[in-house]
């Protein structure tokens, strides 16, 4: 069978996408499965997809210019939010498409592109809508639009029961079936989160409706009483800048952390054992199941449509009140407060998510396609014979649990998984074309690029692997990952998954010396690169807070137990000005501390952008130790942990901010800027 989706951009982020990508690749198992992407506008998809979908764009909006498309579209409905990127041009290509290659089923996935299926099937094509936000959600002058196409349609189909009924009751169209069919998450290529984690995870668009700002504001009550848990919020949006306000006013910079975005996201739900949703309404939830299908119970408001039937409260995870920042707080420290509960709850979740699978969602689907091939519910009873000579041959093994299906392709790509002693190990299916070769280190840079060999190792489980030992000398330096097999040309490594949650927290043994530190990590073209950092001594920044002008950094010194001599904060330009020496103390544990204050720095303002770097000087050594953050899972440093400024208004430049700031190499510095 022939099967279409029509999506507005595969090549962007969202909830769609990943669902559609994710119904795509189970269906393929059994059928010819194409994506048709309105726009394109890269090489590539963010999100990976299985190779046997087909891949279609119409438009490149690389090579085709804006003025071509800049006749307004006439088919897709002027009151749809994504109208003004639409076109005659949109329009007629989509019309082609569709004429050209008539699927067996057609899937529209937008209340606009449900209007080109109904319009721009075939006769024989099976048409269906997709709702994947709400029937709320969309203007009134939509709805007639959507209630003249819509008719066209076999069948239409929303991601929860509670919008189906929604659907059927307030905008009833004679003929049209409407069912619901939730959206599927494949089971992660990861292990179960740790119920022992102190980390709650976020994820999603920084937009008004998340309410994330509730979320900082309920953490606040649960930081006072367990000041060890931090939260993490993954993605990106308008509500940034208005997020990193929030937290610096309530002081919660060394806690609550923006990551930005990350794919793939079960990596990250991992590294918690608690997820947070506080959303003012979900057409769905598809955070709750990705994360639930990690062993991580979700806490989410029991907002309108989709939480309250994905959650099963006080089972699988916790319903709280929208809106409710207390009932927000009540919720996650219930499950902070009981190990044994969290442990329970996130079993459960695991157990349960499996209902959401996408070969359990794409049965489902199979069925609807069955039933309207049998049924008549509008199409000619030409049509209805078609879909019962497609269908019924495929019925049993459509219903078969564990059919067998065509495999597919292999590729040279892999994981990464970090375990808490700081060791590395690379792993690849078997299906990759490796047959006892080795894993390269390639270090990059410079016409000298030394490379280093790992054996492979295969086990019993099906699984390629490299272990990468702590104690490996990779110096400071960027290292490329490859695969040379037995038999054939090498190949550099791409990345599947890097499971990084052993570095969350991890530092090694104060008195061991070299200190190394490790990160594995996606680059932009999508390859394994490893950043390696090696010194006899290394100071590592710990919390860092601010306070009446005054920066205080808790540091601790690694590779050597010598005296301490001081602190001393460096400018690293003008070469006139004195070397400052912060007041320091060490604590009980070993832990020294240093106070920076802000006035002296701002007095002494004398470039557009002032670097002052903090520096430990040790007793026995030529060259003071460099503070920096060498430790833990972030690549970027400066582009997660964000403190708070102090403004100076006469300074010798003028208005300047004064803050403390990790540079590009992770190194500590303080910060004095113009502020115009």
């Amino acid at each position: 069978m022939r099967i279409s989706f029509l999506i507005h951009n595969m090549y962007g982020l969202g909830g769609t996408n990943r669902t559609t990508i994710n119904l795509a690749g189970a269906l393929a198992e059994r059928h010819e499965v194409e994506i048709v992407s309105v726009f394109q506008h890269k090489d590539a998809p963010l999100f990976a997809m299985d190779p046997r979908i087909k891949l279609t764009s119409l438009i490149d909006t690389r090579e085709v210019p804006e003025k071509d498309r800049a006749v307004p579209a006439e088919v897709f409905p002027a009151a749809e939010a994504r109208y003004r990127q639409y076109s005659t041009m949109t329009d007629e290509r989509a019309a082609a498409h569709f004429r050209e290659n008539a699927p067996d089923v057609l899937i529209g996935t937008r209340p606009g592109l449900n209007v080109y299926a109904a319009r721009f099937a075939a006769e024989r094509t099976l048409s269906i809508g997709q709702e994947h936000i709400t029937l709320a959600s969309h203007p009134e002058a939509l709805l007639p639009d959507l209630k003249e196409n819509y008719a066209r349609l076999n069948a239409f189909v929303t991601v929860s029961e509670a919008d189906a009924e929604n659907y059927r009751r307030d905008m009833a169209i004679p003929g049209l079936p409407v069912f619901s069919i939730p959206n599927s998450v494949p089971a992660p290529a990861v292990t179960p989160a740790d119920p022992a984690a102190k980390t709650i995870v976020a994820a999603g668009r920084l937009a008004v409706i998340k309410r994330y700002d509730l979320l900082v504001q309920a953490f606040a009550k649960v930081a006072a009483k367990h000041p060890d848990w931090q939260l993490r919020i993954y993605g990106d949006g308008s509500q940034h800048g208005k997020l990193r306000a929030l937290i610096n006013e309530l002081g919660l910079y060394n806690k609550v952390h923006l990551m930005g975005l990350a794919s793939p996201i079960e990596a990250e739900w991992v590294k918690g054992s608690i997820a947070a949703v506080t959303s003012d309404s979900e057409s769905f939830g598809m955070t709750i199941v990705e994360a639930m299908r990690c062993g991580v119970p979700v806490v989410s408001t029991d907002c309108p449509l989709g939480p309250r039937e994905i959650i099963r409260d006080g089972e699988d995870g916790l319903l709280v009140t929208p809106g409710d920042v207390h009932s927000i707080a009540d919720g996650l420290l219930r499950l902070i407060d009981d190990d044994k509960a969290r442990a329970t709850m996130g079993a459960a979740a695991l157990r349960n998510a499996e209902r959401f699978d996408p070969a359990a969602i794409a049965v489902r689907y199979e069925k609807l396609f069955r039933d309207l091939g049998a049924h008549d519910s509008g199409a000619s009873p030409a049509r209805a014979s078609r879909w019962s000579r497609l269908l019924r041959p495929r019925a049993k093994q459509v219903e078969a649990a564990g059919a067998a299906a065509p495999k597919a392709p292999a590729r040279m790509s892999g994981g990464v998984h970090a375990a808490s002693d700081g060791s590395l190990r690379v792993v690849m299916a078997a299906t990759a074309p490796v047959d006892q070769g080795e894993l390269l280190l390639i270090r990059r840079g410079g016409e000298d690029r030394p490379t280093l060999r790992v054996p492979l190792v295969h086990d019993d489980r099906g699984l390629v692997s490299a272990a990468l030992d702590p104690a490996l000398k990779l110096g400071n330096a960027v290292w490329d990952l490859w695969i040379d097999p037995a038999r054939g040309p090498r190949k550099r490594l791409r990345s599947d998954l890097l499971d990084l949650r052993g570095l969350v927290g991890f530092q090694p043994d104060p008195r061991r010396s070299p200190v190394r530190a490790w990160l594995p990590y996606t680059t932009v073209d999508g390859f394994v690169a490893l950043t390696a950092r090696e010194a006899d001594v290394h100071a590592e920044a710990q919390d860092i807070d601010i306070d009446n002008g005054e920066i205080r950094v808790a540091v601790r010194l690694f590779g050597t137990d010598a005296d301490i001599e001081g602190f001393e904060l460096r400018h690293r330009g003008e070469a006139g000005l004195p070397v400052l020496e912060p007041v320091w103390h060490r604590d009980e544990d070993g832990l020294l501390h240093a106070t920076v204050t802000c006035e002296t720095v701002a007095r002494l303002h004398r470039e557009q952008q002032d670097l002052w770097d903090l520096r430990v000087r040790v007793s026995g050594r030529s060259e003071p130790v460099r503070v920096a953050g060498w430790f833990g899972d972030v690549r970027e440093r400066k582009n997660v942990y964000v403190y708070p400024v102090t403004v100076f208004e006469d300074t010798p430049r003028g208005r300047a901010r004064v803050r403390p700031y990790y540079a590009a190499d992770n190194g500590l510095s303080v910060n004095a800027v113009d502020l115009k």
